[in-house]
């Protein structure tokens, strides 16, 4: 009966002990953190519309529990990745990949706690330049062959402008067939005899050459 009273006392007396550890562990609450910025390309462009990721080091085993969530950066390049974390998370390192590039960030609850929205500010500058916009590169291909247009317009040969811009003469000469005495143009003569009158070309050749001029 001792005994048994004995071993009563004792596991009063673990329990009375324990109730402070079990109240320690409950008291341990999760909380929201939340890592916001601007991701930049090093010629100053947003980065946009592109996915921010939260990786870990091989050897930053409180980081697991967090790989893989992201959040896509809007078209001004801003993002905003939000966690649940409690305090033993305090001080732990991620990294935020972007686009293949990697950037260390410390989970600071001191921060996120005293910030008015509850978040700690991490902006992203990559190293890389930002690629060309496809608008932009159909205006350089436009302007490309409006350039080569206008060059060709120079350089085309001088006797083709003058041509096209001098005044036609009309001063043709004037001859009469030799055989229905018609009058038509001289360059006209030798078809002239060779179809309606069946001369063969070099007889029309040689008449041609015999005729005269008439005056108008």
């Amino acid at each position: 009966m001792i005994e048994l009273k004995r071993m009563r006392l004792n596991l009063t007396g673990i329990g009375i002990l324990l109730i402070p550890i079990l109240f320690s562990f409950t008291n341990v609450s999760a909380e929201t953190y939340r890592i916001s910025g601007t991701a930049t390309f090093s010629n100053s462009p947003p980065v946009s519309l592109e996915e921010v990721s939260i990786q870990c080091s091989e050897f930053e085993y409180d980081c697991h529990s967090f790989e893989g969530i992201a959040a896509e950066t809007n078209r001004y390049g801003e993002f905003e990745i939000s966690i649940e974390l409690d305090e033993t998370y305090d001080g732990a390192e991620l990294i935020l990949t972007l686009l293949d590039e990697s950037f260390i960030h410390i989970i600071d609850l001191e921060s996120s706690r005293s910030s008015p929205s509850n978040s700690v500010k991490q902006d992203i500058e990559l190293e890389q330049k930002a690629p060309p916009s496809p608008v932009f590169t159909g205006l350089g291909c436009a302007f490309f062959v409006f350039a080569i247009a206008f060059l060709a317009l120079f350089v085309r040969p001088r006797n083709q402008i003058t041509a096209r811009n001098s005044p036609r003469t009309r001063t043709q000469d004037i001859v009469a067939c030799p055989i229905c005495r018609g009058r038509l143009e001289k360059h006209l003569l030798i078809r002239h005899l060779i179809v309606e009158h069946d001369v063969f070309p070099d007889e029309a050749a040689d008449l041609s050459r015999s005729v005269t001029i008439e005056e108008e």
